[in-house]
């Protein structure tokens, strides 16, 4: 099916959205500004390093490897600064933390660090902090800065309540033993603010910015240097994009999506765009893909915009009389839609470059509809899907898959890596 393309941009809305037509999958594209290189994406969005060919397990983490480790499969990466990753995990009801080679899962320490109640994270240079409790209160709860090369621990401040750790500039965010207070602390102790909150809260550093979600529903994105709020909102989503962050929120019925810019981690308080009536697909990429929320049993087809939260203008746009309205998946750095006879075709999020398409799949053979699974990442050549029992991956450019992957547990995409927890055993493939 041959495509179309135009450049033009349409303002963001409902209306928009309702006037793309039905010609022939059409790309309505649109100058793409201010977006990073692939290489220069951190952390998350799904990005893929390589996985043209089958991969193979790179180092596996298990009983063997992880002294006192026990079988409740509570092992994760914590945290990770270049090829240097903070892996956590439980040893009877503590929390330790071994730091291991990304390449090979080789240990750099000969022991694991044991914070007890506590945590352990990275700061934004790579320097590792501890809060250790090993026991709720007493003398030995304190705060540490811990060798990178041996694991021997400094003290930097004696004292501890912190149940939680999260690392920002060359300071850390910690939640104390009861969940509500938040505060941000230099590894001597010096308090930089202090704030508490209606519920328990999780802070998480995301693309540079600190967003605080309390288990009552609530979004925070706060300022880093004054813990003040940004944004708040109730019953909502945030979700960070490299250029900026989109805040979903429902009310009365209707779906409203806010997109704010954010510039070295700082998010201007002042929205790019307001747009009710529109949701964003879920999935993890680059650039959020948005379509009409709410009741669309009228709508013959499908109608999609790719937009820059950064400018809240759309980057491109597609509609299609025999786009489905369902099942689109957005992967890293792609996008994939389904057309009405369950085929699909692929395009770069960045620009919406064509890049391939897949026939429906077979009868019989669910690892090979996308229909059924969740995306894992992709790269420029694959893009990788998967559930709990196998990982697929599909080469868009030649129509067919590429591998697949045998897996009993969970799969996610760490610093481009493809990472399996499964039971009590960590992997990565290569």
């Amino acid at each position: 099916m041959p495509i179309q393309t135009r450049s033009r941009l349409l303002p963001l809305g409902m209306g928009t959205v309702a006037a793309l037509g039905s010609a022939a999958l059409v790309i309505t594209a649109g100058l793409v500004l201010g977006q990073p290189a692939e290489d220069e994406i951190a952390g998350g969005h799904g990005v893929l390093h390589g996985y043209a060919s089958a991969p193979e397990t790179a180092w596996t983490l298990d009983e063997q490897s992880l002294p006192g480790l026990t079988g409740d499969g509570d092992i994760e990466v914590a945290d990770t600064s270049g090829d240097d990753w903070l892996v956590s995990y439980t040893a009877g009801i503590r929390r330790v933390y071994v730091l291991v080679d990304a390449d090979t899962g080789a240990s750099r320490w000969d022991a694991p660090v044991n914070a007890g109640f506590g945590a352990c994270a990275f700061d934004e240079s790579g320097d590792i902090g501890c809060a250790v409790r090993t026991r709720t209160d007493g003398p030995d709860n304190g705060f540490f800065l811990v060798d990178r090369e041996s694991g021997h621990l400094e003290p930097a401040s004696r004292g501890s309540d912190t149940a939680d750790l999260v690392g920002i500039g060359a300071d850390y965010i910690h939640v104390n033993d009861s969940g509500y207070g938040v505060s941000r602390r230099s590894p001597s102790g010096d308090e930089q603010w202090s704030r508490t909150f209606a519920s328990s809260a999780t802070p998480a550093v995301s693309d540079g910015v600190l967003v605080v979600t309390t288990s009552d529903g609530a979004r925070f994105v706060l300022d880093p240097a004054t813990g003040e709020d940004v944004v708040a909102c109730q019953d909502c989503e945030v979700t960070t994009y490299p250029t900026g962050l989109v805040v979903s929120r429902s009310h009365d019925g209707t779906t409203t999506l806010d997109f704010y810019r954010v510039s070295d981690g700082v998010v201007d308080p002042d929205r790019t765009r307001s747009a009710d009536g529109l949701q964003v697909v879920p999935g993890p990429s680059t650039l959020p893909v948005v379509t009409a929320a709410g009741d669309t049993v009228l709508e013959s087809h499908g109608r999609y915009q790719i937009l820059d939260p950064g400018t809240g203008r759309a980057v491109w746009e597609v509609a299609d009389a025999e786009l489905s309205k369902v099942h689109t998946r957005p992967c890293g750095p792609q996008v994939s839609f389904a057309r009405k006879d369950r085929s699909r075709v692929f395009f770069t999020l960045a620009d919406g470059a064509r890049v391939g398409e897949l026939p429906e799949p077979a009868l019989g053979h669910p690892e090979a509809d996308i229909d059924m699974l969740s995306c894992v990442g992709a790269s420029d050549e694959v893009a990788v899907f998967g559930n709990g029992s196998q990982l697929t991956a599909f080469r868009p450019s030649t129509g067919d898959q590429a591998w697949t992957f045998p897996i009993n547990g969970d799969a996610s995409v760490i610093d481009g890596r493809i990472v399996l927890v499964q039971g009590s055993t960590l992997s990565v493939l290569r």
